[in-house]
């Protein structure tokens, strides 16, 4: 029998330890997205401000005060700058003076390698406006633009996507049965939504039998391509529509390439019979895109290239786009009768999905 005088026994309060040790692990992951998110920004002061440049041309290592004169910058800007790139990795410090780590000169200072990073790091910093935007219109779910962008976001693009390009040419085209037999002949290839055309121009020039034209339907962009074709010695082999992908017709070509261009596409059904059209028979088409994964795969969205997808969904949900898996992609091929229908891991974030007319 209880006692009636005793004190009631104390209600446990608190987290439990289970709960206490998940949110310890959680916290620790917030940090480390927290130091990620200022690596980033180190990375593009660095290229902007010069500073790895001048590093990479002095392995000895150089102090702060000699690097600050070498990037023409402010003092204490510069310490900021090495406190943070000695934090994230990027440099080493010995005897008083900063080095570039070892095995970064390629993918921070040479952009026609496939391990370039430089551009991506520029272009991520550049969506701070978009990723305002997004915040701001959550509740009237208003859309944008490309025009309607910071004009940083336009300007690094082109530097984010050349290792798209870089992979196509380095192993993507060699990776298709017959395509890269097609490319050394005196055929045509036209690139859809062809951009600043840096890319198309870099095809030109790597097969001297080939005529390339490039569809694109922002003048602005086509400008700029036009510029770019006026640098190349392959100029008499390139050429620029300006077109809306849904209207064509397209010109004849014996391959057709999208880079990162299809999941943009509205009326994907309408341009893939536009494509039909223009390809002559065995003729190719080339999808190269990001591989997000399908819902059967989410658990990929928690590697580093699922991580790096999943956030430029953002961007492309103001442009009332997303992302789509390869094997959508390769299933809309089918559907239009393409055969040797095929998907090219040319790295975690990028696929390249093929079929022949």
């Amino acid at each position: 029998m209880s006692d009636p005088g005793a004190l009631p026994s104390p209600t446990p309060s608190g987290p439990s330890p289970e709960e206490r040790e998940a949110t310890g692990r959680q916290l620790a992951l917030l940090q480390e997205q927290a130091a990620g998110f200022f690596a980033i920004w180190t990375l593009a002061i660095g290229l902007e401000g010069g500073y790895f440049t001048a590093l990479s041309r002095h392995p000895e290592g150089l102090t702060d005060e000699i690097l600050t004169r070498e990037a023409r910058a402010d003092r204490l800007y510069t310490q900021t700058f090495l406190r943070a790139a000695y934090s994230a990795g990027y440099v080493e410090f010995e005897t008083g003076k900063y080095r570039l780590a070892p095995g970064l000169e390629a993918p921070l200072l040479r952009p026609d390698t496939p391990v370039y990073f430089g551009g991506t790091a520029r272009f991520l910093t550049a969506l701070s406006g978009p990723l305002a935007f997004f915040q701001g219109h959550l509740k009237d779910g208003e859309r944008s633009w490309w025009d309607q962008f910071p004009p940083e976001v336009g300007r690094t693009l082109p530097e984010s996507t050349r290792t798209f390009y870089t992979r196509l040419l380095r192993k993507g085209f060699s990776a298709v049965p017959g395509l890269s037999e097609r490319l050394a002949g005196a055929g045509d290839l036209v690139e859809l939504a062809c951009g600043r055309g840096e890319g198309l121009v870099r095809i030109a020039e790597t097969f001297p039998n080939l005529r390339v034209v490039g569809v694109e339907g922002d003048p602005t962009n086509l400008k700029s391509a036009q510029e770019a074709r006026e640098r190349s010695p392959a100029r008499d082999r390139i050429s620029f529509q300006e077109a809306s992908l849904e209207e064509g017709p397209l010109p004849p070509a014996d391959v057709v390439l999208l880079n990162l261009a299809f999941h943009e596409i509205q009326e994907k059904e309408r341009v893939l019979d536009q494509i039909g059209r223009a390809l002559r028979p065995g003729g190719h088409l080339l999808v190269s895109e990001f591989p997000f994964p399908d819902w059967p795969e989410l658990d990929r969205l928690r590697t580093p290239a699922g991580k790096v997808m999943a956030g430029l969904q953002y961007l492309e949900a103001l442009l009332d786009d997303q992302l789509i898996p390869s094997s959508h992609v390769a299933n809309w091929l089918r559907k239009k009768g393409y055969r040797d229908v095929g998907v090219v891991e040319l790295a975690p974030i990028h696929a390249l999905v093929h079929g022949r007319h």
